[in-house]
């Protein structure tokens, strides 16, 4: 069986912490409108982030089909029922890896707000920081990672615009030594013309 990525089990272990240490409350929605959007599943609304943990699992381990379904869901329910619950569940969705739609500096925009506002109850509050923690430092290890990635471009281009440089270097050693050549080759062959004709001479007037 494939070994599951650490940020997987890290995420179901201290959501599953998380569940049994604050037990189950329901989801809590904005001052105004308390009742979840009915754009979002809600049959495990009442096991507290029950709902939450439901929608990554989705996006982690569900087909294509059902991870575009799933992320449509949520996106609509924070666009049109922009309650805490609907709005921390679609910031999860942006946070967590491994589908098409995930965009972890909106997510982190997202969390930071949610967390700002004293509508998350404590065990949501944690969730979020666990995931708010875990979108900055994928977002430090993409910026390492494009940053390496442009140094080994720019090494790799260096390089070749070096490797270009010694080559026309090259070849125009050659292209030197070969007119050196032939120039060489040419007083040699006036010299033994000369040397010819003086031999002639010579044995003529003999």
């Amino acid at each position: 069986m494939p070994e599951r990525p650490a940020w997987q089990g890290l995420a179901a272990l201290c959501a599953a912490g998380m569940l049994c240490a604050c037990g189950s409350f329901g989801p809590r929605g904005t001052a105004a409108d308390d009742e979840p959007s009915a754009t979002v599943p809600r049959d495990l609304a009442v096991d507290g982030l029950s709902v939450y943990l439901q929608t990554m699992h989705d996006l982690i381990e569900g087909d294509a089909v059902l991870k575009a379904d799933v992320f449509r869901n949520a996106e609509n329910a924070a666009a049109y029922s922009p309650t805490t619950t609907n709005r921390l569940n679609y910031a999860l969705a942006l946070a967590t890896p491994g589908h098409p739609a995930s965009n972890p500096v909106e997510a982190q925009r997202l969390l930071r707000g949610l967390l700002a506002e004293q509508g998350l109850l404590p065990q949501e509050r944690v969730l979020a920081t666990i995931h708010l923690q875990e979108t900055e430092q994928r977002l430090i290890l993409d910026a390492e990672a494009r940053r390496l990635q442009e140094e080994m471009e720019r090494a790799i281009a260096q390089s070749n615009a070096a490797n270009a440089e010694r080559l026309q270097q090259t070849l125009a050693e050659n292209a030197r030594l070969r007119a050196a050549l032939d120039d060489a080759q040419q007083k040699l062959d006036a010299i033994t013309n000369i040397e010819r004709s003086i031999r002639e001479r010579e044995n003529g007037a003999n």
